[in-house]
């Protein structure tokens, strides 16, 4: 997800969601766009974003009004473990905070 300027896209508060291809040679953009992109499990990126309360500007975290992201904290250092950019154990020094 990223912010676009006041003005750009008032159905998703000026937010553009992408899902992506990531290989050791870097990432692409598979698909992008506002309230209709599907990530690689089957959801919808905006309908999880739109449910932080408004201070939080659809920014995920625990406390931010999220619904939880439906895997154990253990599949999804499993899954960050996958991608081919990061190094060994660069899952782990984020902490619990990422939410999508």
């Amino acid at each position: 997800m990223i912010k676009h300027g006041k003005g750009w896209n008032a159905a998703t508060r000026d937010s553009e969601f992408f899902e992506l291809d990531v290989s050791a040679a870097g990432s692409s953009i598979r698909n992008r766009g506002f309230t209709g992109v599907i990530n690689r499990f089957g959801g919808n990126c905006f309908a999880f974003h739109v449910r932080t309360r408004s201070e939080w500007d659809l920014i995920c975290e625990k406390d931010h009004g999220c619904e939880p992201v439906p895997l154990p904290r253990e599949k999804i250092l499993d899954l960050q473990q996958t991608d081919p950019r990061c190094g060994p154990g660069d899952a782990q020094k984020d902490g619990d905070q990422s939410q999508s």
